[in-house]
């Protein structure tokens, strides 16, 4: 995508991919970040989750820690259970690990980017471009 984004600047809709026993699972989020705070909600296939977390512009460390607050699990046996996600901002997108809390050895890799008008057009003109190449 292109040039590096203040992340201080971009409250708003996310959309997030995490890896659980090799499945891809899509998320979508609204975030609020101001001044290296994170807070925000979100929902995917498992239900519907908080964030919240800090950012260190530093070292561009992201720390976020999310709760679900439903699920689609009947007995709701997953609810409130904290799981963290260490990662770190690159300018266009928070990457890195997630874990459940008490099971540190298990999760895998997430990413989460802003869903935003602007980044979606410039998907598309890359995907025109990649498109335009093929014979």
């Amino acid at each position: 995508m292109g040039k590096e984004k203040d992340l201080d600047s971009l409250s708003g809709p996310w959309t997030g991919l995490s890896i659980q026993d090799g499945i891809r699972i899509s998320e979508r989020i609204n975030l609020r970040i101001r001044q290296g705070q994170i807070s925000g909600t979100g929902n995917d296939k498992d239900g519907e989750f908080e964030f919240s977390g800090f950012y260190t512009r530093r070292n561009h460390r992201v720390m976020i820690t999310r709760r679900y607050n439903w699920t689609t699990e009947p007995t709701q046996e997953g609810v409130g259970i904290a799981y963290d996600y260490d990662g770190a901002w690159d300018g266009q997108m928070i990457s890195g690990r997630w874990s459940p809390r008490l099971n540190p050895g298990y999760g895998g890799p997430f990413e989460m980017w802003p869903d935003t008008e602007e980044d979606r057009k410039e998907l598309s003109i890359n995907f025109d471009e990649v498109e335009m190449k093929l014979p």
